[in-house]
């Protein structure tokens, strides 16, 4: 394992705070005071108008043009949470402009992601005008016969842009053109959409399904996002919907990024992965109290469900992983399995790639065709390397971290081979060793309740503005012992300098078994409530012996 300092930028430091704040900015990008204002307390005056994003006017007018005559209109989305948010704010705000529209999500399990054939055909025959959110970027022929067919095409989406755009009447794409923020997800684009269509009410009101559907989609809590993400959990509650799945799932105020990302997100990514992602949208769109409980309580139960198949589901992924002859010298893994529920691959591949770090493609083999997800590493573009793949491919899309495809079964062998080849030829080879990132040595003597509180600042951390974290190259074990109910965890006394502290490491307590003496640690200062009494310790993510250079 490797501990590598995030470089910090010599430059501004904000006046009355802590170096380690003003260091942990920089880190960031913030390179001036004013930036740093921003940063902290990000509100909805740090919004871009969406009219910076090109072909917004067009958009809007068209939209406009089709209310005015009658004609109907269909919202196409995608069934993880990214997508239902979108489909859900965009088809609200259509609503509340007088639409007549409806939304149109795909079924995971049947016709798999972005647009497909049969359901343009469909629409076709009852909407004038088709707007995708969160996808389509890549569906030049799904593009094309939709206006064959009479359909004028609005296109919303965030993800990667290929070589040539397909022929939509509109494109709104963070990316497109020279929009500010160039990393909103798709229901960061529908609320633009929104906002140009409805002004401040209709922001207003999709803030909160926009600050869910960026946290879930890991999208980088920067620039505008953190105002989405800041704002929208503010409001979060307000409606039926969520007011229900918050309390199914014992989540309370005051709220964070995390319980976006670790309990409302999942839930919502329940409903697609399982059954039908519209039951994630009509528990968002609903105004019933009671239809709100039935639907929060039926995705309780899902996700419930979910977990139990994912877990097994990984470990029959590990073991096929394992059983590869050369398997540690692969710089990829492809695992694939007969009836896997392709809900739940992209889960599975997210398991192995954190385990073993390296790209990993779970496919759910279905007959003649595998349906894919893949999660990578650092260092290794997964979209890009799935290109130089194409010709063996169906289809494919994604990001550089997170992609999908479709491929043929009989291919799967060839696949995994030049996949690896390429990677192998392409790639660093130091992306393939385990690293962890900090940002400053700071003894633990500096820290009291009021700098630990200083870092709720930082809020809402996530993808590109990670929690911050410490390290102290050198510190004394006193004592060391296993606890939790199954004892995995890690309880630590430690000694730095004059300082005694308590730390927690979760899910390291094997190490308790070694003969622990000075160590290296990276961690979190956190506060302790006990009794009345607080106390500040140690959220531990990594322990290295001391002495070993865990430097590049």
């Amino acid at each position: 394992m490797r501990y590598i300092r995030r470089t910090i930028p010599e430059g501004f430091t904000i006046p009355d705070i802590p170096e380690w704040m003003s260091a942990v900015l920089r880190t960031r990008g913030i390179t001036s005071v004013e930036e740093g204002r921003r940063f902290i307390r990000p509100t909805l005056a740090d919004l871009h108008s969406p009219f910076l994003m090109p072909d917004m006017e067009k958009a809007v007018s068209m939209i406009r043009e089709t209310i005015r005559k009658g004609n109907s209109i269909t919202v196409y989305g995608d069934y993880d949470a990214d997508g239902v948010c979108a489909s859900s704010i965009l088809t609200e705000a259509l609503r509340d402009c007088g639409a007549r529209v409806d939304y149109y999500l795909p079924s995971r399990h049947t016709e798999g992601y972005g647009l497909h054939g049969e359901a343009i055909r469909k629409i076709a025959g009852r909407a004038a005008l088709l707007i995708t959110v969160d996808c389509g970027i890549s569906n030049h022929r799904e593009i094309a016969l939709a206006r064959e067919l009479g359909l004028r095409v609005i296109l919303s989406d965030h993800h990667e842009l290929p070589e040539v755009l397909p022929e939509a009447d509109a494109i709104l794409h963070p990316r497109v053109g020279d929009y500010p923020c160039g990393h909103l997800c798709g229901a960061g684009v529908a609320l633009k959409l929104a906002h140009a269509l409805g002004g401040d009410a209709a922001l207003d009101k999709a803030l909160d399904l926009g600050a869910i559907a960026t946290v879930a989609d890991v999208v980088p809590l920067l620039d505008e996002n953190r105002a989405i993400v800041r704002e929208g959990i503010r409001r979060m509650g307000q409606r039926p919907g969520l007011a229900a799945l918050l309390n199914c799932s014992g989540t309370q105020a005051p709220l964070c990024a995390e319980d976006l990302a670790f309990r409302i997100g999942p839930r919502l990514n329940a409903a697609g992965r399982l059954e039908d992602a519209r039951l994630a949208a009509e528990l968002l769109q609903t105004h019933d109290p009671d239809e709100a409980a039935r639907l929060a309580e039926h995705l309780e139960m899902l996700n419930g469900r979910r977990q139990a198949l994912e877990r097994a589901m990984t470990e029959s992924a590990v073991t096929q992983a394992q059983s590869v002859p050369d398997f540690a010298e692969r710089r990829s893994i492809v695992v694939s399995g007969e009836g896997w529920n392709p809900g739940l691959i992209g889960l599975t591949a997210g398991r192995l790639c954190e385990r073993y770090h390296r790209p990993v493609v779970a496919l759910s083999v279905q007959g003649e065709q595998a349906t894919g997800s893949c999660r990578s590493i650092p260092g290794v573009n997964i979209f890009e390397m799935l290109t130089r793949c194409g010709d063996l491919l169906e289809k494919y899309g994604g990001h550089a971290q997170a992609a999908g495809l479709t491929v043929r079964t009989e291919r799967i062998e060839v696949f995994r081979q030049r996949l690896d080849d390429i990677i192998r030829q392409s790639c660093d080879p130091l992306c393939f060793e385990p690293e962890k990132e900090y940002d400053a040595e700071v003894p633990f003597g500096e820290w009291d309740e009021k700098s630990v509180r200083l870092m709720d600042w930082l809020e809402p951390t996530g993808e590109g503005n990670p929690p911050p974290v410490f390290r102290i190259p050198r510190a004394a074990v006193q004592s060391a012992r296993r606890v939790g109910r199954d004892l995995s965890h890690l309880q630590l006394s430690l000694l730095d300098g004059g300082t005694l502290f308590k730390g927690i490491a979760f899910g390291m307590g094997e190490k308790a078994d070694h003969a622990l003496s000075e160590i290296d640690i990276l961690y979190r200062p956190t506060l302790n409530r006990f009794r009345g009494n607080v106390s500040v310790e140690a959220q531990i993510s990594a322990i290295e012996s001391a002495g070993r250079d865990s430097s590049p």
